[in-house]
């Protein structure tokens, strides 16, 4: 174990989860790992939320709290990152929850490979359990400029691998990165920037975070609106970024991830139904360009089931709503 303890900064924005919150952030207090401070953005939350951060804080000296207008995830976790003074930083969205050891095996990941960045497997859930599965492996060392290829492999190979969730940090990496206010899908090109200044970072096999999801949540559910449209504004961005290294492998990933993209909100569409401020012209889009990428896709390193979705949603978007919702059924 480490000799002494380093401070983890852990950043939670908070907005209308006063249901969920006091179960994240127990999950984070009740560390083994007890150096930590516990950062609460309260984003101008019109409901409980906001007083229930000022209590928690009362109880725990190791909790701060900033209260600020509404103004987005973004907005919120840049907040923490200027109020954080741990030597590492991590994130927690406020109505998921971690394992109560993540961050010790993390810690002693930092002390025994010197490494910039941790990363843990994170699942989606829709209970309080944790889960325990057979996965293990030793600790994976990956160094310099196979970070960027590996980052964007897992992206086709794992769950929500974009997610700055399922990292823990050097602080120094972020200097004046920041997360683009406004946007959803923030993590995935910010991500990006952040590992170019990486030179080693390790993975872990444990699961060490849990995406909470009740009955009606998924990856995919809601309806589809515009603003999901920020996906592709952020794989565009990821495209852009990975074009100033000039190196086809690292390029063709990024183009896969983008290709995938326009899957991803078809898929929602199919699963969760549209708004009102998407019209037929906003689907022809996204299926003409998945039917561009279909080859790339097929060639990529997608898992073959989602291949297999993909096959079907460039024929018609709405071919896959049947699979996804027996999938959904058989899950639960």
């Amino acid at each position: 174990m480490i000799n002494k303890l380093p401070l983890l900064s852990v950043i939670v924005p908070v907005y209308k989860v006063e249901k969920y919150l006091k179960r994240c952030v127990d999950s984070i207090l009740k560390q083994s790992y007890s150096n930590i401070e516990v950062i609460l953005i309260d984003d101008g939350s019109p409901d409980y939320s906001g007083t229930l951060c000022d209590e928690i804080a009362l109880s725990d000296n190791r909790v701060k709290v900033i209260h600020k207008d509404n103004g987005g995830l973004s907005s919120a976790r840049n907040a923490g990152i200027e109020m954080a003074t741990g030597e590492y930083i991590t994130f927690v969205d406020s109505d998921d929850w971690i394992d109560l050891n993540i961050y010790e095996k993390c810690m002693n990941m930092f002390y025994k490979y010197k490494c910039d960045v941790v990363d843990f497997r994170a699942m989606f859930t829709n209970d309080s359990k944790n889960s325990i599965d057979n996965i293990h492996y030793e600790p994976i060392i990956v160094e310099d400029k196979e970070i960027l290829y590996d980052y964007l492999y897992r992206g086709q190979t794992e769950k929500c691998p974009f997610s700055v969730c399922r990292k823990v940090y050097r602080k120094t990496l972020y200097g004046d990165i920041r997360f683009p206010d406004g946007r959803v899908n923030e993590d995935i090109s910010t991500n990006f920037k952040v590992l170019q200044k990486c030179e080693r970072l390790v993975h872990i096999p444990d699961i060490g975070y849990y995406y909470f999801q009740d009955n009606s949540g998924s990856i995919t559910s809601g309806k589809l609106r515009k603003k999901d449209f920020d996906l592709l504004v952020a794989s565009k961005e990821l495209c852009e970024l990975s074009q100033q290294y000039q190196d086809r492998k690292l390029n063709n990933l990024a183009e896969v991830k983008l290709a995938r993209s326009y899957f991803s909100l078809l898929a929602k569409a199919a699963t969760g139904g549209i708004e009102k401020d998407i019209d037929k012209q906003d689907i022809k889009y996204l299926t003409k360009n998945l039917r561009k990428n279909y080859k790339l896709l097929m060639n990529s390193p997608m898992p073959l089931n989602r291949k297999l979705f993909v096959t079907l949603a460039s024929i018609n978007y709405k071919c896959i709503e049947l699979p996804y919702s027996v999938i959904r059924r058989i899950k639960r």
